[in-house]
Formats: C-alpha cells, sequence, structure tokens
C-alpha cells in the first residue's frame, strides 16, 4: 500500500510534469514565471517521491548503501521542490516585477540549507536493516535529529510563505476556477506542513532509539498522496472546470435555442432571407452542435429585426397600451403597466409582423424612439439573455393577439 500510494503521487507529479513543459514550450519563449515554477515543482517533488519509495530504497540497498543515496537524495530533491513552491507564491503575489533576484537568492538558500543537511547526515553514519534506518553513538543519533529538523524548519518556512501569500493573491479575487484551485493549492500546502511535522516524530525516535525510517511509511505516504492530489487538482483547475461545466453550457444552450424559436420563426415567416439555409422539419440540432446553433439564430434574430425596422410602429409603447386596451386580458400586469424595454421592443417586434403579414407599406425612415434599443451586452450570453426576456414577451403578445382578432 505504501509503494503504490507514493509512486501513485510521484508519477502523477511527473505526468504533470510533462503537461506543464509542453504548456510552456507551446505558450513562447517568455512564458509567465509562475508556470514554469510549477513544472520544476512537479518534476523535483515527483522525483523525491519515487526515490523515497520504499522499494525504490530496498532496489539500491541491493547495490549500494541505501540510507546514504535514497534517503539523502530523496530530502534534497523535497527541498528544492520546497524552494520552487516559495517561489510559486512570489511570482503570483508580484505579477509583472522581474523573478530573477528571487531566484538567485532563493537558490543561494537552498544550496546552503542542502549543504548543511549532507554535513548533518553523512557523519552520522547511517545503516539500514530491514527499512528501517539507524545509528550508532550519542554523536549519531544527534546529527540525524538535526538533520531532521533542519529540514523541517526549511520546508515550514517555504510552506508558510506559500500559504501568507497565495492567501494573501486570492482575498480580493472574484469567483472563478483560478481563485477555487489557488485555494485548492493553499489547502495542499496545509496538508504538506503536516506531512513534514511527521519528522518531528521521527527525529524524537531518533533520540531515544537511533532509528528512522529511510522510506516514507503509510501515514506519509496518504499524506503525500493527498498533497499531490490537491496541487494538481489546483493547478488543472481551469482545465476541469471547462470539462465539469461542459454539459451544463450545452444543456442551458439548447433550452436558450428552445426559448426563441417562437421569435426566431415569427421573423423567418416575415423574412425567410435571414436564415442561412432554409429549416428542416427536424431542425433541433444535435446537442454537440447546440450552441452553434443558438449563436446563428441570435445572428438571424438581429437581421430579422433590421429587416423589420420599417414596420415599427411609430410608438411601441403607445401600442401595447392599445393592445391592453383592446382587451388582451391575457397579458401580465408587468407586460402592460409597467413594460420593460424586452416588453417594449418585443410589442414593436408583434405589430412589425402583423403589419408586414397585412401587407403595409413600410415607413422608409421610422423615428429613433419607435422602440428600445437592446443593451450593448459586449457578449454573447448577454444577447441570449436578452432575447430570451423579448421572445418571451413576444410569445405573450402573439398569443393575446390571436385570441382578440376574430
Amino acid at each position: 500500500m505504501v509503494d503504490a500510494g507514493t509512486y501513485t503521487a510521484g508519477g502523477l507529479l511527473l505526468a504533470f510534469a510533462c503537461y506543464r513543459m509542453v504548456v510552456v514550450r507551446l505558450g513562447g519563449p517568455d512564458p509567465d514565471p509562475a508556470t514554469r515554477y510549477v513544472g520544476w515543482f512537479a518534476l523535483s517533488m515527483g522525483a523525491a517521491l519515487l526515490v523515497l519509495a520504499p522499494a525504490t530504497v530496498r532496489a539500491v540497498h541491493r547495490f549500494g548503501p541505501a540510507p546514504r543515496v535514497a534517503a539523502l537524495l530523496g530530502t534534497e530533491l523535497k527541498m528544492g521542490a520546497l524552494t520552487v513552491l516559495a517561489l510559486i507564491a512570489r511570482a503570483l503575489a508580484e505579477p509583472g516585477r522581474p523573478q530573477r533576484e528571487a531566484e538567485r537568492r532563493s537558490a543561494r538558500q537552498a544550496l546552503a540549507a542542502g549543504v548543511l543537511l549532507a554535513a548533518l547526515f553523512l557523519p552520522a553514519g547511517v545503516r539500514e536493516h530491514n527499512g528501517t534506518g539507524y545509528v550508532t553513538g550519542t554523536a549519531g543519533r544527534w546529527l540525524l535529529a538535526g538533520y531532521d529538523v533542519l529540514f523541517v524548519g526549511y520546508s515550514l518556512r517555504c510552506l508558510a510563505l506559500f500559504g501568507t501569500l497565495l492567501g494573501r493573491h486570492t482575498r480580493g479575487m472574484p469567483p472563478s476556477a483560478l481563485r477555487t484551485g489557488l485555494r485548492l493549492m493553499r489547502v495542499s500546502g496545509a496538508v504538506g506542513a503536516a506531512w513534514t511535522l511527521l519528522l518531528l516524530w521521527d527525529a524524537v525516535r531518533v533520540l531515544r532509539s537511533g532509528r528512522q525510517d529511510t522510506a516514507e511509511h503509510r501515514m506519509a505516504a496518504v499524506l503525500a498522496l493527498a498533497c499531490v492530489l490537491l496541487a494538481v487538482g489546483g493547478a488543472t483547475a481551469s482545465t476541469w472546470e471547462r470539462a465539469l461545466t461542459a454539459p451544463v453550457r450545452l444543456v442551458r444552450a439548447a433550452r436558450s435555442y428552445r426559448a426563441l424559436e417562437p421569435l426566431w420563426s415569427a421573423l423567418y415567416e416575415a423574412h425567410p432571407g435571414i436564415a442561412l439555409r432554409p429549416p428542416r422539419p427536424d431542425r433541433w440540432p444535435a446537442l454537440r452542435d447546440v450552441q452553434f446553433a443558438l449563436y446563428r439564430r441570435v445572428i438571424e434574430i438581429h437581421d430579422g429585426r433590421l429587416s423589420l425596422r420599417p414596420y415599427y410602429p411609430a410608438d411601441a409603447r403607445a401600442w401595447l397600451a392599445a393592445r391592453t386596451t383592446a382587451g388582451a386580458e391575457a397579458l401580465p400586469d408587468a407586460l402592460s403597466r409597467a413594460p420593460s424595454d424586452a416588453a417594449v421592443e418585443a410589442a414593436a417586434l408583434a405589430a412589425a409582423v402583423e403589419a408586414r403579414r397585412a401587407g403595409h407599406k413600410p415607413v422608409p425612415r421610422r423615428p429613433a424612439v419607435a422602440a428600445a434599443v437592446p443593451p450593448r451586452t459586449g457578449t454573447i450570453d448577454g444577447d441570449v439573455a436578452w432575447l430570451t426576456a423579448v421572445a418571451q414577451a413576444f410569445a405573450l403578445l402573439t398569443a393575446s393577439g390571436g385570441r382578440d382578432r376574430p
């Protein structure tokens, strides 16, 4: 179980590192520093987990002094990954600021800490027996315990910097997949701190009995896997957010497409030239094509509005009031007494469709107050929302108008 959890976490990080490297390569010669750092972190921490897996430690032991090679190398790789983690936080908290000096300073600190770790670990004379490292003598115990405490202190410093800067960066962000991802990464840092603190118990064991696990044990493997899953999930939040919301967007587009049907059908009947191609009896698009079909329908409705502009009444609000007075009891109060801009636009379209159907001559120049101008949302979603409101009001008006006519 320990091997499976450690190898899974390490393999997942290495796969993610390859993915980030491809993203950086495709992003151009000067990618965002945080993007580069994320790849470095995944590569270093993934390699550390693979090296510290019990099966790897046992395999290395067959060809050499496993504790001296695997344990020290794995710890040094972890330290490099945590150093990069702090750089990620700095790059996110200070966007646009050159990171070269921070990289050099962090590299010097990591190098000094790495040399000190080796200076404590190697003289301790760690030996291995059945997956457990042990030292003999009081001096060896203190050196190995100092090695553990130094790594814990350095790691907690990097994790505290990461959590603090990331929390400060996300505090003012609006709700988004990016904010969710950064929060997941912050939780991952907290789990990483718990994972790191397990080494303090190793330091206590060393001082008491001179023994310490040279590979990741069960609790460490569980925390490592949880930390990696949260980190990778946070770093890819925008990707899986799009994947998870895609079905919702398709269903929402299909509903909007159907909601616009009455308005589009009336405009198409009045002016068939708005359609790119003649509609088929089974014209409902496939679910995979519904978003494109919805965008095309919005464009065609706008084209239909423009083609009917010469038939608009001089005062759409007065036309709506006259329709109410004429006995359109089915109209809601909100539509007849205090009509919205969408209702006024629907009234103008209903009047224009009736005028064209009756064969009235178009008026070349209609005053600008003929109907409400739709709000300029700047987005297709805004247009869909506006036209959906117009279509709902249009359906009520045309239904009541049909009942009122003898």
